[in-house]
């Protein structure tokens, strides 16, 4: 239950500090670096999940509002309000699950979509972005800190549940909001919050960070402009915290620590390296590393046991996938699908990939279940996988392994990054604004003026 002192100030009181009081030019140089990184990879998967049917969608009900053309949705050639360019952004940078993970899950995944369309409608620096994307996020770590099992007991969706109040925040810091309105932002933000763990697999999965950005603006706008809200709707008895939990652990001690600690640089984010749930990738891994070894004899395997935490067996879908969207977070087919064609690129989760009929097969042998040896361990970002391989004959191939690659222990090398990048990028702009584009941001931090930003982020089909 919370640990609450009511002589202390409301946390939000300590939020309103932090984000008046951030200075990029007092900030270390690796936290800089971090949050451009952050852009590399975020704008990337953006592009990519631009020309996705859940992105497409949202932009078609878009055009239908006909909404002043105040801000470049990233990907089209359609211009709309900041609010809806945020939304479709958002959705955009989930619609193939390859967007980082930051503490739970994406937890920061909307705070990118909604600052670039209101960068553009403010003509902020890349500067100011950097300075409101690092704001987000340590506020999104701390509502995870809060309430660590947010997602992997209390069946919510971190992109959505933190991403509003995430999004709220750095789109305040962009803004400059006067301090005496940044609680009712938060207030505000709280109570827009939302995302079920029930609707992994379908389009409503990127849904999430698009409405947590559309909601983490709005709240901003509203606040600056005197809509009131609680000052203690994060910690209070009936408060965000209190209400998502409804009995679990969570205690609102982490927020002391914001400007003091930095949890961008630690533990940091995981960049992806395969298009799929984040909960999966320890497994996908530890069966590249058995492939070799069990290529030989696949026709021979009697049994495949995934070994996970109970979180990873709650989230997974066990059975063989009937969509794109599903494939993302179904290791009846992931694990196949690595063992017979290796690594999983983003023509793994296609209509033509599932009609495998050697990855169907295999596939009614893969097994989930939770691994005794990972239930004691439940800390934010833990997912570690065991995957044992069974021949008919008795024999046997295990492979465990506790970090995912991408992450800080195992981080993804420079020329990965680009070329993730290029990967992305390609599928909604020509090669060559994609090497400008990766070139624009790699020294993001040196522009003043964004000008040069917004065309490279229109698809060529459509500018």
């Amino acid at each position: 239950m919370a640990k609450l002192d009511s002589e202390l100030p409301a946390k939000s009181e300590r939020v309103a500090a932090f984000i008046t009081g951030f200075d990029l030019r007092n900030a270390p140089a690796e936290l800089i670096d971090a949050a451009e990184t952050a852009f590399i990879d975020t704008i990337g998967v953006m592009l990519a999940g631009s020309c996705e049917p859940a992105a497409m969608i949202i932009c078609d009900m878009i055009a239908a509002e006909s909404a002043g053309p105040a801000a470049l949705i990233v990907g089209r050639g359609l211009r709309t309000s900041a609010q809806n360019a945020a939304l479709a952004n958002g959705t955009a940078t989930q619609a193939l699950d390859f967007d980082l993970s930051f503490m739970s899950g994406q937890s920061a995944a909307a705070v990118i979509p909604a600052l670039l369309p209101l960068a553009e409608t403010t003509q902020a620096s890349a500067k100011d972005l950097i300075a409101a994307f690092i704001v987000g996020c340590e506020i999104a770590a701390r509502v995870v800190r809060s309430f660590p099992t947010l997602s992997s007991e209390g069946g919510w969706h971190g992109a959505g549940i933190v991403g509003a109040i995430a999004a709220a925040a750095a789109c305040a810091k962009l803004t400059q909001a006067p301090t005496g309105s940044l609680p009712p932002i938060l207030g505000i933000a709280a109570s827009m919050a939302s995302g079920l763990g029930a609707n992994f697999g379908t389009m409503t999965k990127p849904l999430h960070p698009g409405t947590a950005a559309r909601n983490g603006m709005m709240a901003a706008f509203l606040g600056t402009s005197g809509f009131t809200a609680s000052d203690t709707a994060i910690e209070g008895p009936q408060g965000f915290l209190a209400l998502y939990a409804r009995g679990l652990e969570w205690d609102p001690a982490p927020f002391d620590d914001l400007g003091e600690t930095f949890n961008l640089l630690d533990p940091g984010y995981k960049i992806k390296p395969f298009s799929c749930g984040g909960l999966l990738h320890t497994a996908i891994e530890a069966a590249l590393h058995l492939r070799q070894a069990a290529q030989p004899r696949l026709d021979q395997i009697d049994k495949i046991v995934i070994g996970a935490t109970p979180h990873a067996v709650r989230r997974v879908i066990d059975k063989y996938p009937w969509s794109e969207d599903s494939s993302r977070f179904s290791l009846k087919y992931l694990i196949p699908h690595a063992l017979i064609h290796g690594a999983p690129t983003l023509a793994t989760f296609s209509e033509q990939a599932l009609e495998d009929d050697a990855v169907r097969a295999l596939s009614e042998r893969v097994t989930a279940l939770v691994d005794d040896e990972f239930t004691g361990g439940n800390g934010i970002g833990y997912s570690p996988s065991r995957v044992t391989i069974t021949f008919t004959n008795g024999d046997r191939l295990e492979k465990t392994l506790i970090h995912p690659s991408g992450s800080k222990k195992p981080p993804m090398s420079d020329p990965t990054i680009k070329a993730k990048f290029y990967d992305c990028a390609s599928r909604a702009v020509s090669e060559s604004t994609a090497s400008e584009l990766y070139g624009y941001l790699r020294n993001f931090r040196d522009h003043e003026n964004l000008g040069g930003l917004w065309p490279l982020l229109t698809s060529d089909d459509e500018s």
